[in-house]
């Protein structure tokens, strides 16, 4: 059990689990929504940029080059701001000023 858990991290294979278990949540999670499909257009910028955060941590664990690293760093970053801005979107009305 324990060569088996160590096997997984250090060749990074625990990555690809997590990833595997990361959109199997999110379909799951969409498909069980009253509206599936929007569900997802909202869960996916998140899990999206899980999923190059997870890639980057086994590459990582595997040594890969920097470069990689950092284009998938990039992308996590740019799914996160893409998600904030869904989030922030949807309170919009809440976030406004009065001034009256």
């Amino acid at each position: 059990m324990t060569a088996s858990l160590v096997f997984l991290f250090t060749s990074g294979w625990i990555s690809a689990v997590a990833i595997a278990l990361l959109w199997a949540i999110t379909l799951i999670v969409a498909r069980r929504s009253p509206e599936p499909r929007s569900t997802f257009v909202n869960l996916a910028p998140n899990a999206i940029s899980g999923s190059a955060l997870l890639a980057a941590f086994g590459l990582a664990m595997r040594q890969t080059q920097v470069l990689w690293l950092a284009l998938l760093l990039a992308i996590s970053l740019v799914a996160f701001l893409i998600d904030l801005r869904i989030r922030l979107a949807a309170q919009d009305s809440g976030l406004r000023r009065r001034t009256d």
